[in-house]
């Protein structure tokens, strides 16, 4: 059973309605350097000077970025930058934001749900993880003792109450507006004891995928755990924030990542296509004078739902390739069999390099969700191969989580990410 409560959150001390568009920052692992560096000079209190600060060349165990992190949240604190909410509340956040040209909107419960063991099937992951961005997580929330960004997790109402309440709720007056990157952000406090007793009633018996944030849920049970040995008894750290969106939303975008890969042998480039011979019916594409990344994903938009396809670029080869699975797995088959980022990682990137992750640490293996990109690394020679994921059906993801599988990392890119610095949750 999940138990999901409302909270006292911190938040940026503005009057009703303020703006905090400067004082908003993306998640940490979609931050380049650059934007990190911009970010920090735009304005002295915005979130990614706590979210993911500047190395100094002086740092050391004891005085770092993460140390650093902790020092501003406190004074942030004892300074009136951030105050403490009275009373414990569900925050409703409404982003309003551009896809395709469409506008789209989702509605998002921020609440602080209890820590479960991964194999309590409470709370149901669905990638695999990595240990380096766990490390880093695992150092900031050891020293800000806060969880300054929300989980991002999706539950299914199948009562409706909770979306009713949603609709209730977005015609009150909000607490808090902002505009994040091409997204519009309307947050709205929920604390009347009934509507807060009926959210936690209707998400008791809702299983909780999570979306966003593998990473820094498990850091999270690390963190608990090395309390709890310490001897603390129960409170604040066994909870961590999440932001929870109901699966049937119109809003809920679930886009792929897609693959870059550089730095294979001869025989490894070798093997690869006979990796793609054996495994693929092989289609080449014309994308006619358009860019063939972008054409590709056209292309794999149009085909039904759940298509195991996909598009393959290569820098020594025609514009591109449609590659489709010969032995398609039948509708009965695991639902892991029918993901096309298991597919690839299972026949042709795992018997190539390994683990994928070492091969991200290498730099042999790149990720990323825009496949004007692929195309554009590969053309530049900067990258031999490229592919163009498509996406996965909710209906198929679920089936995944509920059946305890787990694909392979950035298997799935949910779009847009949630700000850091809207709310954050301190554990102490």
């Amino acid at each position: 059973m999940a138990d999901v409560q409302p909270f006292r959150g911190i938040r940026y001390t503005t009057d009703q309605g303020d703006d905090l568009s400067r004082l908003l920052c993306p998640p940490y692992d979609i931050i380049s350097p650059a934007l990190q560096r911009e970010l920090h000079d735009s304005d002295p209190h915005n979130a990614i000077r706590l979210e993911f600060g500047l190395d100094s060349p002086g740092d050391s165990g004891d005085s770092n970025r993460y140390t650093r992190a902790a020092e501003l949240l406190n004074e942030w604190l004892s300074n009136g930058v951030l105050s403490l909410d009275e009373r414990p509340v569900f925050y409703l956040m409404r982003e309003d934001f551009p896809h395709r040209g469409v506008r789209r909107q989702r509605h998002s419960i921020i609440a602080r749900v209890r820590l479960e063991e991964l194999t309590a099937e409470v709370i149901l992951p669905h990638e695999r993880t990595s240990p380096a961005p766990k490390r880093d997580r695992h150092a900031l929330l050891t020293a800000t003792q806060a969880n300054l960004s929300p989980i991002m997790s999706v539950y299914r109402d199948r009562t409706g109450s909770v979306i009713r309440l949603i609709n209730t709720v977005v015609d009150r007056a909000p607490i808090a507006e902002a505009r994040h990157e091409d997204a519009y952000i309307t947050l709205w406090s929920i604390h009347d004891e009934a509507e807060t007793s009926a959210i936690t009633a209707a998400l008791e018996d809702a299983p909780i995928y999570l979306a966003d944030g593998h990473h820094r849920y498990e850091t999270a049970l690390q963190y608990r755990d090395e309390l709890r040995k310490a001897g603390a008894t129960d409170g604040a750290h066994d909870y961590v924030m999440m932001s929870l969106l109901e699966i049937t939303m119109p809003g809920l975008l679930m886009l792929p990542y897609h693959r870059l890969l550089r730095g294979l042998s001869e025989e490894q480039t070798a093997d690869l296509w006979r990796r793609v011979e054996d495994n693929f019916v092989v289609q080449p594409v014309d994308p006619q004078g358009r860019d063939v990344g972008a054409y590709i994903e056209e292309r794999l938009v149009e085909m039904e739902p759940g298509s195991l396809t996909f598009g393959l670029i290569s820098s020594d080869g025609p514009s591109g390739y449609l590659l489709t699975v010969k032995d398609q797995p039948p509708p009965s088959s695991p639902s892991l069999a029918r993901c096309v980022t298991w597919i690839v990682g299972h026949r042709l990137l795992t018997p190539l390099l390994a683990s994928e992750p070492e091969a991200v640490d290498r730099g042999n293996l790149l990720y990323t969700h825009d496949p004007l990109e692929v195309s554009h690394c590969v053309a530049q020679g900067d990258y031999q191969f490229g592919m163009v994921l498509p996406h996965m059906p909710l209906d198929l993801f679920e089936q995944v989580v509920l059946s305890g599988g787990r694909m392979p990392i950035k298997s799935t890119y949910f779009c847009p990410k949630l700000p850091t610095g809207v709310v954050i949750n301190r554990l102490t």
